[in-house]
């Protein structure tokens, strides 16, 4: 018999490994702005990346960490989702020979997107101490009626509170292709990257004000900003045999996830359907993201301008790829039916079969009854703006790299089809034009050139 089937592992002392002499030297290294110090809506802030010669960066450990100070003149409200962070509008990556590794156009709309529809209960107050989010991502009374305007005072369930010429410090990590690669980025090997560049959100869409009376009243600034770096030095043995692959002629190459934003306008009226087009050429789609905005609110002080995703009284959509409906038969999602939406959610996000399935559904009573605020319609009640609602389709065949759809060189169109429910009078619920922000999830390839030493971003 063998006794490693019968003895328990705590008791096999002699399989204790011996310590292992290190392979990598760990240290970090903080990256300040090279423009400025101070930096207020609609700016834009730019961190050069600095990594000593034969290094790698451990990217999926770096963060971001700034200052977000309140400069109006009472009280205001960071996102309740992802709390300072909602500050950030546009999010690039610069090459070092100066080409566009990676951008990402409302990076803190698409961070929303991720944050709602997680495990809020076990993620809730992570994010609270490090973006400064609040317990829960619902603002009670945040809208009044269908045009996203409210003239009471807004009601929180959770949101952080910002004093007047009040500080919180923000602590973020990016979610961005090269900080989420599946392997440490050489930087040091090559002329790697050049800097990041932070472009500020206005103020209106960066925080909340408490009521609509004095619009115009939110205004803000940061500072301090800082990109933390792991750096991992290896041992010579380690070094010349990564200096040898290189010199092979052979691209090293890393994987790693980024996303495509696209942005576009619908009515309201009295139409019952909605057809939305748009197209891409990435070579593994892995799946697609649509979340509606009344446009108003966008830039209104008083709403939660990033995180509020409405259902437009959708009863059932589908999306069609180079005419090809999939599914063929349109998901249900009914504010008596959501179910099926919201599965389809967590499979787009990767969350249906992980620990982080999940979101805080329910939050808080209206009129006595527990309400929902994944779906709700924009006249059902003042939860309206706080809809969790996401327009999704899982695209991978398996869960693997490069297991997307294939859309590269043929310029298919990509089509979201929307129907009301019957006997709606308006779409969306609402009469008012609304944002329709859709994010084509995909794989990409960062391919180094040992020749070189250039890094290139293929998707």
């Amino acid at each position: 018999m063998d006794e490693n089937t019968t003895t328990p592992f705590e008791m096999r002392l002699s399989e204790v490994p011996s310590m292992p002499q290190p392979q990598l030297d760990l240290t970090y290294s903080t990256a300040i702005p090279s423009n400025g110090g101070t930096f207020t809506a609609n700016q834009e802030v730019r961190i050069p990346f600095n990594v000593p010669s034969e290094c790698f960066v451990d990217l999926k450990r770096a963060y971001l960490k700034f200052n977000f100070k309140n400069t109006s003149a009472s009280s205001i409200y960071l996102d309740p989702s992802i709390g300072g962070a909602s500050v950030i509008d546009n999010w690039r990556v610069v090459g070092g020979t100066g080409a566009l590794f990676e951008e990402v156009i409302h990076y803190n709309n698409y961070s929303a997107m991720l944050r709602v529809n997680d495990n809020h209960a076990k993620v809730s107050s992570v994010n609270h101490e490090e973006d400064g989010a609040g317990t829960d991502s619902c603002l009670a009374q945040l809208v009044s009626d269908a045009t996203g305007i409210s003239n009471g005072t807004l009601v929180t369930t959770g949101a952080t509170e910002v004093a007047a010429a009040g500080t919180r410090t923000i602590t973020h990590r990016p979610n961005s292709a090269l900080f989420n690669a599946d392997r440490y980025m050489p930087l040091g090997y090559t002329q790697g990257v050049s800097y990041i560049s932070i472009t500020l959100c206005g103020n209106s869409t960066a925080a909340i004000a408490p009521n609509d009376a004095a619009p115009g009243v939110v205004s803000y600034e940061t500072s301090n900003w800082e990109l933390h770096l792991p750096i991992l030095k290896p041992g010579p043995d380690f070094a010349a045999m990564f200096r040898s692959a290189m010199g092979s002629g052979v691209p090293i190459q890393i994987h790693s996830v980024g996303v495509q934003n696209t942005q576009q306008t619908i009515t309201g009226g009295s139409s019952q359907s909605e057809t939305l087009t748009f197209s891409t050429r990435k070579r593994s789609v892995k799946a697609l993201l649509a979340g509606i905005r009344i446009n108003s609110s966008v830039t209104r002080d008083v709403a939660n301008s990033v995180s509020g995703f409405l259902n437009c009284a959708i009863s059932r959509y589908n999306w069609a790829i180079g005419g090809v409906r999939i599914p063929a038969q349109q998901i249900e999602c009914s504010a008596t039916d959501t179910g099926e939406l919201m599965a389809n959610t967590q499979m787009a996000l990767g969350y249906f079969n992980s620990d982080l399935r999940g979101c805080d559904c329910i939050s808080g009573l209206y009129n006595a009854k527990p309400v929902s605020i994944f779906y709700r319609n924009a006249t059902d009640d003042k939860l309206a703006k706080c809809s969790r609602c996401l327009f999704s389709l899982d695209l991978e065949s398996y869960n693997a790299a490069y297991a997307g759809k294939n859309l590269a060189g043929q310029g298919l169109p990509l089509v979201l089809h929307a129907q009301t429910g019957d006997g709606a009078q308006n779409f969306g619920g609402v009469s008012t034009a609304c944002l329709v922000d859709t994010f084509v999830i995909h794989d990409t390839m960062f391919i180094l050139d040992g020749a070189t030493g250039v890094i290139s971003a293929n998707s």
